[in-house]
């Protein structure tokens, strides 16, 4: 990885910008511009928070950090969370220093208060994001005085609420927005900023009846049932005609069954109802799953690629992973995302329950699973591409981030996937491996996914397929 003759070393401390306090364990990535042969270095600081790179080459680069609890640093950012300048290690350099101070992600804190202002201990609190589709992304609960605290949230805006449950006198508590109201239009966005903590958050729930459901889980598995709901999972029952009985607050909720046998087989089962009333004998069973089976289309080379999948249902998205040959994969609602090389674009992703809709914004494909799906990925050899220069006062700028996102204006809050790069030690940048469709391009060091005004100044342009689209770019500047 090192360039002969060359002993370049890469050296500084992390550090916590609001305590000083040094930053140990913290991941130190060196990154190499575009068209550069040397590979990415990763280290950690030490306990004092130092690290050093050794055997540096010459070239343009990148230094990043990252540790939990903290957004990400690079060196020479404007603000935290922005991308950072890039640095050149010339042949005849010996050693570079660098302070980098990382800043903690945001946080939102509040109460959970009764009819008389007094606080509701151990009560959950949710966060949602306040884009469409809502999915909650975190949770809390509340302390012995009714307050919270919930952390590790990236810069944006989200929504707050407060979570179904039960009083000593057993009156029963809906799940309530901040503001005010169990109704989603009723909802106040709060906006969250790196290292700030959004307080004063009161949620006063709203007094209502749950939902009694009860039933039994059928499986001849050691199988286990969860309830899902959008405040979250709840486990029920455990083992074969288990029996349970839960409250939910109205609307809808999912069942999800998991098991294995004592030869390595798996079972699954999946049922998603409108809770609006009581409701008993409820039966969910969990059935042996087949395997499932990837099929390609559109690929003459016969290659196969990467498959991604994430399981998404009232609680919001699960991790992401990778299919793997015959995966036996739990009945529900997946999202499924191929990641083939250049040459192609995935044009759908489909199974014989679903539909195949073309080229999604984001680049996953929604797929109701069954017991054992046949998963058919469909390509095109004819992909586009967009290449061009950024360019400041008419000079080349090195390293500039490009976003380029996929967009359609016709849609109020379009899913979609930023797409983002760095221009070369010459400000050349290139997007391939496109489909078709209508994108918006822009470059800045300090850009924001949320600022609607600066995304208005984006280049907007359209490609079809097996266009190869030049666009100069004027950095945008702060």
């Amino acid at each position: 990885m090192a360039c002969s003759g060359f002993a370049t070393v890469i050296q500084g401390v992390v550090l916590d910008e609001e305590t000083g306090n040094a930053l140990a364990r913290t991941s130190v990535s060196l990154i190499p511009l575009p068209g550069s042969r040397m590979g990415t270095i990763a280290v950690r600081s030490g306990d004092r928070g130092a690290f050093a790179i050794n055997n540096v080459g010459p070239g343009w680069y990148v230094l990043r950090c990252t540790r939990k609890g903290f957004v990400a640093a690079e060196v020479g950012q404007l603000r935290p969370g922005r991308p950072g300048m890039p640095f050149e290690i010339t042949p005849d350099a010996q050693s570079s220093f660098f302070q980098i101070k990382m800043r903690r992600l945001g946080a939102v804190t509040g109460a959970v208060l009764d009819e008389n202002n007094v606080g509701i201990p151990d009560w959950p609190v949710n966060v949602y994001t306040a884009h469409k589709p809502v999915r909650r992304i975190a949770e809390g609960r509340t302390d012995d005085r009714g307050n919270y605290r919930v952390g590790e949230l990236e810069s944006g805006s989200y929504v707050v609420r407060s979570g179904p449950g039960q009083l000593e006198d057993e009156s029963h508590l809906l799940p309530t927005w901040y503001k005010f109201g169990t109704a989603l239009e009723n909802a106040e966005a709060v906006r969250v900023k790196v290292g700030e903590t959004t307080s004063d958050l009161a949620l006063r729930p709203v007094r209502g009846r749950l939902i009694n459901l009860s039933g039994v889980l059928v499986s001849s598995f050691a199988a286990t049932l969860t309830l899902v709901t959008d405040t979250g999972r709840h486990p029920l029952a455990s083992g074969a005609g288990a029996s349970f009985t839960y409250a939910v607050a109205p609307g809808e909720v999912e069942f999800l069954a998991e098991g294995t046998g004592g030869t390595g087989g798996r079972c699954g089962g999946y049922l998603r109802m409108f809770a609006d009333h009581d409701m008993q004998g409820i039966r969910v069973a969990c059935s042996p799953l087949g395997a499932s089976f990837v099929n390609w289309s559109g690929n003459p080379d016969g290659r196969h690629f990467p498959v991604m999948m994430r399981r998404v249902d009232l609680d919001g998205e699960g991790p992401t992973q990778g299919v793997r040959e015959q995966e036996r994969i739990t009945p529900g609602h997946w999202e499924f995302q191929a990641q083939p090389d250049e040459a192609y674009y995935v044009r759908s992703i489909g199974s014989e329950l679903s539909s195949h809709p073309e080229s999604t914004h984001d680049g996953w494909f929604e797929i109701d699973v069954g017991g054992a799906a046949q998963i058919l990925v469909t390509l095109s050899n004819r992909p586009a591409s967009l290449t061009g220069v950024v360019t400041t006062g008419s000079k080349p700028v090195v390293g500039a981030p490009v976003y380029l996102e996929m967009f359609d204006e016709r849609l109020p809050n379009p899913r979609v996937r930023m797409l983002e790069m760095r221009s070369d030690a010459q400000g050349n940048y290139r997007f391939s491996g496109l489909a078709p469709g209508t994108y918006r391009v822009l470059s800045s060091f300090d850009f924001d996914p949320e600022d609607r005004f600066l995304l208005g100044k984006a280049t907007v342009l359209t490609l079809r397929e097996t266009d190869n689209a030049t666009q100069a770019l004027e950095l945008m500047l702060p």
